[in-house]
């Protein structure tokens, strides 16, 4: 694959990803919810490429808190979701899908290639071991519809989250379901690695470690619902939520 990603980690309390995606034939290049534009800018030029637009997963300021020196160094622009898809080469494209709950207006960006996605840029919506939050603006109902539709997705799909939360979220999802070996697995690969570079972990593994994609589990319902099984997996994923506003 030409197309590349690079990873840029603001060291700061947020712990914010950003993207840039990357055509190593063309030298053209997007980034996705830039937090701090100066490593980017810097990058961008040690490597001889061109910034083409700037995609952005939703409003909130550290997702598009380098847009403007961006824009005014490259004069490249914001793409509008309504764009709906952005052609990256010949082969590989970036479809703008919504995905509401964290923010009404939120949009996750699908790396295709050909008939198969690649990469999922998740923004707020998914993170490693987790879901995002509904505190500012968002609405946990829509996030427990659109968490459902990314569920769907291959298993072979790698996860590009906004945050590294993974440390926190795999403690308390052990913390939900204590059994589950896989998270223990994670934790112990977690404390091992530089979880800043991101771990690249595919849709099939957060499908055993990420409780917001386990609701089946009889664990999770027991604990968390306190012994009631329930077939209501939005009241249980609502729950789940909300335990983890108050974790």
């Amino acid at each position: 694959v030409m197309i590349q990603v690079k990873i840029f980690y603001a060291k700061n309390d947020l712990r914010n990803f950003s993207y840039l995606i990357l055509d190593k034939d063309s030298g053209d290049s997007w980034v996705i919810d830039p937090f701090d534009e100066k490593p980017i800018i810097e990058y961008i030029k040690k490597e001889s490429l061109t910034l083409k637009g700037i995609l952005n997963t939703h409003q909130h300021w550290d997702h598009i808190r380098g847009n403007a020196n961006l824009i005014d160094y490259f004069k490249c622009h914001v793409l509008s979701k309504e764009s709906n898809q952005l052609i990256l080469d010949a082969q590989n494209k970036m479809s703008f899908v919504g995905t509401p709950g964290h923010t009404a207006d939120h949009t996750a960006f699908f790396w295709e290639k050909e008939e198969s996605i690649l990469g999922l840029f998740s923004g707020d919506t998914l993170f490693n071991s987790g879901v995002g939050n509904c505190k500012n603006g968002g609405n946990v109902e829509d996030l427990y519809e659109t968490t459902n539709r990314l569920r769907e997705l291959s298993d072979e799909v790698v996860l590009y989250p906004g945050h590294d939360y993974v440390l926190n979220n795999l403690l308390f999802a052990k913390t939900c379901e204590p059994e589950n070996k896989a998270i223990d697995e994670a934790l112990k690969l977690v404390r091992s690695s530089d979880t800043e570079r991101g771990v690249a972990w595919t849709l099939g593994q957060e499908k055993k470690i990420n409780p917001f994609l386990r609701l089946d589990s009889d664990e999770i319902q027991h604990k968390v619902l306190e012994g009631t099984k329930v077939s209501d997996h939005k009241k249980l994923f609502i729950e789940l939520r909300s335990l983890r506003d108050n974790w």
